[in-house]
């Protein structure tokens, strides 16, 4: 087995989508409110908004790749502090990490630690202050993947059904 990172091209897009939809079911399974439903095409939909946001927000998608054959990646770009983060926050360039995945059958081999290096080192590169993105709450093996990158718990939401 030989694991290589490269960047996202237009060729990728099917294996993309396929991987992102595995990613939906999973996180569907996870959702202990049953309240997560994606639709068919979403996989689709949420790569295809990938793609626009690096093109438009100075962007980047990489790729991990076993023999030529995608089985991981993470999309990033750069956002603006909008009015509201400008009154209440001190200054900061934010990159926003948009997806992670890793297929299933490669976790644990510290794929998904060198893909967020990659996007955190892009990020940088352009000037990012700052890395930040949502994590569904349900999802605990990610937001413990996370802690130990570094991250910290910033903004939670709160819910109830009415």
């Amino acid at each position: 087995m030989e694991i290589t990172f490269r960047q996202f091209n237009s060729s990728d897009k099917e294996d993309v989508v396929s991987l992102m939809s595995i990613f939906d079911q999973y996180i569907q399974s996870i959702d202990d409110k049953n309240l997560t439903n994606y639709k068919k095409g979403s996989a689709d939909y949420f790569v295809d908004k990938m793609i626009a946001l690096i093109q438009t927000k100075q962007g980047m998608i990489y790729l991990a790749c076993n023999d030529n054959r995608v089985i991981g990646f993470v999309s990033g770009h750069i956002e603006v502090q909008d009015e509201d983060e400008k009154m209440e926050t001190i200054p900061a360039i934010p990159g926003v990490v948009g997806e992670l995945f890793v297929s299933p059958q490669y976790r644990g081999l510290k794929i998904g630690k060198r893909l967020l290096e990659m996007i955190e080192q892009y990020l940088k590169d352009k000037g990012c202050t700052i890395v930040r993105f949502p994590v569904f709450a349900p999802n605990t093996s990610a937001r413990q993947f996370y802690e130990k990158a570094g991250y910290s718990e910033r903004l939670i939401y709160v819910m109830k059904e009415l």
